[in-house]
């Protein structure tokens, strides 16, 4: 029969032109005629047997009604009777004006998700209007959602199966975020996630109607624009939900199926441990949903790539996970080379990052599940390749500020992109294709250097330039970005003169005045003097050589740390440069590092490093990271590259001979722990201990380590050891009651002075004596805790102000001296009484003796006649900082064993007194020499 559209020939019966698709046989009765008073020619209720679209759609089952809409099953007739679910909005609204406000957001909303591209939450295909009612076509997903799977089972599910579900899911939260604006979900819960038949993936499915702004129709039960109670967050019922919300509702999923505790039976936002739950449980999901798991959105996770990294280190070491070969490809467009997964995605994974310190275990604990043993290291600790569970989405590469939807790649089209890749790879080979690829990649890796424009996950980064990673940009500066703005007033200035430098780099004219004016608004600003001091080195025409400064310098909690170290940075640069410490004229240039909030961000940093060496002939060596979580991420790329690194006060055990390549001037937790065991024994009388420790932090499982062994082994007891969650308040005042139903003499707080003044200041922990390591001693880190709880703290640390005098020591270093000219050249402030323009804190001295220990090994270097030293020549000069060859540093005497490690290097007791001060213990026979 011919068709009365198209006029093509058609096989006669057929209700549908196979060329047009428009119906041109007798339509099929629909269904049943309207009821009275229903104007529509469908009925209210669509049951199996109804039809849609002029018979298109036949409903072959009603899936289920939530808030916004009715879902159903139904056969779409002119694609071989293919299953799709249909999703019609549901309204109540009487009220003409509301019902077409619901319908305008409807249409959006079905607009919205159209254009979402991820094989893992099913296409929109189809949307059309019936009479007044409204109606979305999405493909079906064939499989079991995680409720069901729940009902059927009657257990919880797997650790390892529910890990590998939340990081796929984590994957599209991570894309949605991406979105411009962002997509929030909105419901994730158990019966919105289904693992496909086919693929066994986790698809998220039922992104519900209403917009992510919007609030209204609150009344609605479960599915409303306000979530699920028991899932979602609180902030979701303030009407204030962003991609975060949907984090939350994911971890609040994962703890329902690893524990089989339904959070709808329970009271809202409460979530016990699950451990406590479930014994069979790793403390690291543990941590993950303890963190996560919180009313203050700001002490979560802020973005699901971060959860996923940590979630994808916890499959990689507890479990195995190596990825899946059989990954989609995905978010590829451009030049075929940026199919290549990103070198940074595969995060270095430290062989004790995330596993329980071997502390003691006791009888109110639930027991641990230990990992296999690992088999013996090698020589140097080389971490083992990783690739994480799929990465099915990475986002693309922004160019002027215009992005491209992204191209989905199916797995039909697999064997086709195989074929594409095989035939690159020839060619590479025969005709240098592989070059051509390289640059093109690295052309439009998105680093920021001469422009604001950021992506947000690099692919690439150039040897000196900031991507955009989230709300903080990470990378290298060479006066090219201002890193330190928040809080500054100098700001306007400084991002001024960096600015015209990116315009012209060789304008020392113009942009020093601007840095002139930004130090006179802060005094304290060691970025604006860092950038200053260099320009004038590049205009004097003096040789000169490149250090990096790698610190953290984008996160409230951390920038203090880092403003610290870039202090005491600057007073060596300016020291040396002023007074030509240097043989043969050579001045010193310092460039910042920033690798953020976020530990994985160091490697990515690291990476950046290893190209500045390729590119910059002037540059030796690294002064860094402060954390130890840090210095172990970028010390195995560091050292691959043969780039020596000096940590200023990184002291995990982990670190003691990590490396050929690797300094520091802080002595090892180790040593801490003796002297912070002997003081809690000799001094306090302790007897008894309670330990705290993130046995996911390298810094705090060592030092709670070595504490716990040498207070064992002089016949004291461990009563107990809480875990917590660094950043996680919540992990940690959960802890309080049971650590003192112990009855503790001390409690040790191995970790972080934000995460103590959680202990501190909650008035349930009592007057317990609080004894901490190094990290304690980090004045920004006491918000909450006022005077009087202070003065229960104890801690050691490597350095200390007063230390010199306090010990009757004469003349004092220089350094003392130089400190306030460098930060305080107006004398506006008490000389020694204000930390940052007067008196240095210990990061800053510690900072300090890290950059002369540098500069002293590079001077060994240049001493022997060398012109143009490089980083090998650094190492090797620092290596005769040995012996009697040490030097005296303002933190003690520092010369360096064959571990690296400095030598029988001086530590201090610090307390609080009852008027606020910060005061030094009287120093013990077993607290190192200080004196050279």
């Amino acid at each position: 029969m011919e068709c009365p559209y198209c006029k093509a020939q058609n096989r006669d019966g057929v209700r549908y032109c196979g060329s047009c698709g428009k119906q041109i046989g007798a339509p099929t009765p629909s269904i049943a005629a309207a009821t009275p008073g229903n104007s529509g020619s469908i009925p209210r209720s669509l049951l199996p047997g109804s039809r849609l679209q002029g018979g298109r759609y036949l409903v072959k089952q009603v899936l289920g009604e939530g808030g916004m809409g009715t879902a159903l099953l139904a056969q779409d007739m002119r694609l071989d009777s293919k299953l799709v679910v249909i999703k019609e909005l549901l309204s109540e609204q009487t009220d003409p004006l509301r019902k077409q406000e619901e319908v305008r957001n409807f249409k959006r909303e079905v607009s919205t998700l159209a254009h979402i591209d991820h094989p893992l939450v099913p296409n929109v295909t189809d949307h059309f209007q019936e009479g007044t009612r409204y109606f979305m076509v999405q493909e079906y997903v064939e499989g079991e959602n995680l409720e069901q799977r729940l009902d059927r089972t009657k257990q919880p599910m797997r650790e390892r199966d529910a890990l590998i579900c939340a990081s796929e899911v984590l994957d599209i939260l991570d894309y949605l975020a991406q979105q411009n604006p962002p997509i929030v979900h909105r419901d994730i819960k158990p019966a919105n996630i289904i693992i496909g038949t086919k693929d066994k993936r986790a698809h998220l499915v039922d992104f519900g109607i209403a917009r992510a702004d919007e609030t209204k129709n609150a009344q609605r039960k479960q599915t409303s624009a306000l979530g699920t109670p028991g899932y979602a967050p609180p902030e979701q019922y303030q009407g204030n939900a962003d991609p975060r919300a949907d984090l939350y509702a994911l971890a609040a999923t994962l703890h329902h199926i690893v524990t089989n505790r339904d959070p709808r039976n329970s009271p809202p936002f409460i979530y016990p441990p699950v451990r406590s739950l479930n014994p069979q449980l790793t403390p690291d999901i543990e941590r993950i949903l303890a963190r996560e798991l919180v009313n203050d959105i700001n002490q979560r996770y802020q973005s699901a790539l971060t959860m996923k990294q940590d979630i994808d280190t916890v499959l990689q070491q507890r479990f195995g996970m190596m990825g899946n070969t059989s990954s989609y490809m995905l978010g590829t467009s451009g030049a075929m080379g940026a199919i290549i997964a990103p070198s940074g995605t595969n995060t270095a994974i430290t062989p004790n990052s995330l596993s329980s310190p071997n502390l003691p275990v006791y009888s109110n604990q639930p027991t641990r599940m230990s990992p296999p043993p690992p088999p013996p290291p090698p020589p140097y600790p080389v971490s083992p390749p990783f690739t994480p569970p799929p990465n099915y989405y990475q986002p693309l590469n922004m160019q002027n500020n215009q992005s491209r939807p992204p191209t989905r790649r199916r797995t039909g089209w697999l064997p086709i992109l195989l074929v594409v890749l095989l035939l690159l790879v020839v060619l590479a080979g025969a005709f240098g294709v592989s070059t051509y690829i390289n640059n093109n990649s690295a052309k439009k890796a998105g680093t920021i250097t001469g422009s604001s424009t950021a992506t947000t996950a690099p692919t690439t980064l150039n040897a000196v330039g900031v991507t955009k990673i989230g709300n903080e940009y990470i990378g290298i500066s060479d006066g090219n970005f201002a890193f330190d703005t928040g809080g500054r007033t100098d700001s306007v200035y400084k991002e001024q003169a960096v600015n015209l430098f990116k315009q012209n780099s060789n304008n020392a004219s113009a942009t020093i005045p601007l840095l002139d004016e930004a130090v006179q608004h802060d005094t304290s600003d060691a970025e604006a003097l860092i950038y200053r001091e260099n320009m004038r080195v590049i205009s004097s025409g003096s040789p000169y050589v490149t250090f990096v400064v790698g610190t953290m310098l984008s996160n409230q909690s951390l920038k203090g740390v880092g403003r610290d170290d870039l202090q005491g940075a600057y007073v060596a640069q300016k020291e040396y440069n002023d007074n030509g410490l240097l043989a043969g004229g050579m001045k010193v240039r310092l460039l910042i590092a920033n690798s953020g909030s976020q530990v994985q961000y160091a490697d990515q940093v690291a990476g950046q490093i290893v190209k500045l060496a390729q590119s910059d002939p002037t540059f030796v060596g690294v002064m860094g990271w402060p954390y130890s979580s840090r210095s172990l991420q970028v010390v195995k790329t560091l050292t691959q590259a043969g780039i020596p690194i000096v940590s200023q006060t990184s002291s995990s055990d982990d670190l003691t001979g990590i490396s050929p390549s690797f300094f520091r001037v802080a002595p090892a937790n180790k040593i801490q722990g003796i002297v912070g065991a002997r003081y809690a024994e000799h001094t306090l009388n302790a007897k008894s201990a309670v330990l705290f420790v993130d046995p996911g932090d390298s810094y705090s499982q060592s030092l709670a380590q070595d504490f716990s062994q040498q207070f064992l082994a002089d016949g004291k007891q461990i009563l107990a050891t809480e875990d917590y969650t660094k950043g996680n308040a919540v992990s940690i005042s959960s802890h309080i009651a049971d650590a003192l139903s112990h009855h503790p003499d001390i409690i040790y707080f191995s970790g972080y002075a934000s995460d103590v003044d959680t202990l501190i200041s909650n008035p349930a922990s009592g007057t317990v004596p609080i004894m901490g390591g190094d990290a304690l001693y980090e004045l920004s880190g006491y918000p909450h805790s006022g005077r009087a709880s202070l003065t229960r703290l104890r801690f050691t640390t490597f350095a200390y102000p007063d230390e010199w005098k306090v010990l009757g020591y004469q003349p004092l270093p220089a350094f003392f001296t130089e400190y306030p000219n460098d930060f305080d050249p107006g004398r506006q402030h008490k000389q020694g009484a204000i930390y940052g323009f007067t008196r240095a804190d210990n990061d800053v001295i510690l900072s300090y003796d890290a950059m002369v220990a540098l500069l002293k090994g590079i001077n060994n270097a240049l001493s022997s006649g060398m012109k143009k030293p490089l980083p090998a020549d650094l190492e090797q000069g620092l290596k005769q900082i040995s012996g009697t060859k040490g030097f005296q540093g303002v933190s003690g005497q520092i010369t360096f064993g064959s571990n690296g490690d400095p030598v029988n290097k001086a530590i201090v007791v610090l307390h609080v007194s009852a008027q606020g001060f910060i005061q030094m213990e009287p120093m013990g026979s077993d607290q190192g020499r200080f004196l050279k």
